[in-house]
């Protein structure tokens, strides 16, 4: 059985961090796979729903970096206080996701938003290979580079709004406007391989 592909954003902010060093395809790398901020609201651009009733997980790509969602909580980090968030690591099948909860309209999470309960939604996935969050939710997923796709949004470039597919990143910054996408094999759960 084939290992399942997955497509992410690789922020420049990412590269940046990281010193912007070249990367190609075959590569592995070890990253979180973050869903970034979710409203409780299935009418806002990227939503989440807590349920009790146990289903498979699921990440079905729906788009470039766009995904939907259902999995298991299966770890959490929630914060009390004016206003409640979570981060929380999401067992999708393939692969396990974090992303962060805001809260509803009164300032509360919705109930049920912790470990062992359900969760769907939407998300646009984004590699993190230098992960800035504090108390690491949210398992490392190893995968294997097979491609990048470029987006042009520099609104002097000749070609903006255009896709370019490259086997390799050069050891550059990335050029103001650009988005960088991986086109990755997940590694099997348990076989991390070389970091790269």
């Amino acid at each position: 059985m084939p290992l399942p592909e997955i497509e992410f954003e690789l922020p420049s902010s990412q590269l940046d961090r990281m010193g912007h060093p070249p990367l190609h395809q075959g590569q592995p790398l070890s990253l979180v796979l973050d869903g970034g901020v979710l409203l409780p609201d299935p009418e806002a651009e990227f939503w989440y729903t807590v349920f009790e009733a146990r289903r498979p997980g699921r990440l079905v790509r729906l788009g470039v970096g766009l995904y939907a969602f259902r999995g298991i909580v299966v770890e959490a980090a929630l914060e009390y206080g004016p206003e409640q968030h979570g981060i929380l690591a999401v067992d999708c099948g393939p692969v396990v996701i974090r992303v962060t909860c805001a809260p509803q309209a009164d300032g509360t999470l919705p109930h049920g938003t912790w470990e062992t309960r359900s969760m769907a939604g939407l998300v646009h996935l984004r590699g993190l290979l230098e992960d800035s969050y504090p108390g690491g939710i949210g398992p490392v997923t190893g995968v294997t580079v097979s491609r990048f796709r470029r987006l042009v949004l520099e609104p002097t470039d000749p070609h903006f709004g255009e896709w370019h597919e490259e086997v390799a990143l050069p050891a550059l910054p990335v050029a103001a406007g650009h988005r960088i996408y991986a086109v990755a094999r997940v590694h099997r759960r348990g076989v991390e391989g070389p970091t790269g």
